[in-house]
């Protein structure tokens, strides 16, 4: 008996995906894009939605962020979305992560903290909750709201259950190290990251690999852990980002991890070298990550002596933590800037 054809529509998915996997974000949003327009003319609405979906995690994954959220916010807006726990979820979580990576925290944490509350309604969709709550901590750890990121952490930990695959419980495990990290918990973000690690293979997905080592190293750095072991998560992200390629944010965003680690070992020289030119190209990362540059890079000056550019780079850092709405990064560079200037560091409006 022979087996029944696929419709076109789903072939032309499947190799829209295949190409998404292998990392070709052109190639799998354009045959995405084909896929949907199949779809619409074979009546298959989920089918359409499922294929505009990938289309914006192509966006995503190539660090286009504002076309991202206007693809997630058409998506979340649909009719069929609202009809389906599933897919209103998804949509509400890609939109959350669109907001927080153009530092728009506050939202963020709103619409993954609605759609992580939809994909609880049904035990089905627990891939779907772990990914909104996911997004949730993430949005909140980054306004640095940790008490309230650790209480979700816990909820995440709940979901991490036997019957996860070994990839989404790895992800599970890193978020929950990077908020004990931040929260000054740092033998629990050690343990949970040691979990994670355990979890993620770069064998199955370099990319992943990547990003996990970055984070790892990022964490360690801001719990002021210079030590071997962040040594070694920095070269093996450093490695891995080479052999994916990586977008220009992913290779600024590593060089920060870099340049923080020559700051803690003392060789300003390096880390200036590395931070001034990617603060000049900052506008292409979110707001909190070109405001911590700009942090980082300001320290980095005033330790080599140069007070002018450095009490100059305080006010540019300050700002853009104002920006992104998180007030006490803002104060602590302002903290920085009194020590410096007592006559510049004021808060602003006194």
């Amino acid at each position: 008996m022979q087996s029944p054809h696929l419709a076109s529509h789903l072939v032309a998915g499947l190799t829209a995906r295949a190409k998404w996997k292998e990392r070709d974000f052109d190639e799998a949003f354009r045959l995405a894009g084909e896929a949907a327009q199949l779809a619409t003319a074979a009546g298959d609405e989920e089918a359409w939605w499922n294929m505009r979906y990938l289309q914006a995690e192509c966006l995503r994954d190539q660090g286009r962020i504002e076309e991202y959220l206007s693809l997630a916010f058409e998506l979340n807006d649909h009719s069929l979305t609202s009809s389906s726990p599933e897919l209103g979820a998804k949509a509400g979580t890609m939109v959350a992560i669109a907001f927080q990576g153009l530092g728009r925290l506050a939202e963020a944490a709103a619409m993954a903290a609605d759609a992580a509350k939809l994909a609880a309604r049904d035990a089905d969709l627990l891939y779907v909750q772990i990914l909104a709550q996911r997004a949730l901590i993430a949005a909140l750890a980054e306004s640095r709201l940790l008490d309230d990121a650790w209480r979700e952490c816990l909820v995440l930990e709940t979901l991490l259950t036997d019957d996860v695959d070994e990839d989404t419980a790895g992800k599970g495990y890193w978020v929950i190290g990077n908020v004990a990290f931040l929260a000054d918990r740092v033998a629990d973000g050690g343990r949970y990251h040691d979990l994670a690690a355990e979890r993620l293979s770069p064998s199955k997905d370099v990319d992943l690999w990547a990003r996990f080592n970055r984070a790892s190293a990022e964490m360690r750095l801001q719990a002021k852990l210079s030590d071997a072991a962040t040594l070694r998560c920095i070269e093996r992200a450093e490695l891995a980002t080479d052999i994916v390629g990586g977008s220009e944010r992913d290779h600024l965003e590593m060089s920060l991890v870099r340049a923080h680690w020559y700051f803690l070992s003392g060789d300003m020289e390096q880390a200036t070298g590395i931070l001034e030119p990617l603060c000049a190209r900052s506008s292409i990362l979110a707001t909190q990550t070109s405001a911590e540059a700009h942090f980082l890079l300001a320290r980095t000056l005033l330790e080599s002596g140069r007070r002018d550019d450095a009490l100059a780079t305080f006010e540019e850092a300050s700002s853009l933590f104002d920006q992104a709405a998180l007030p006490d990064r803002s104060a602590a560079v302002r903290q920085h800037l009194l020590h410096t200037d007592p006559q510049r560091g004021r808060p602003h409006g006194e």
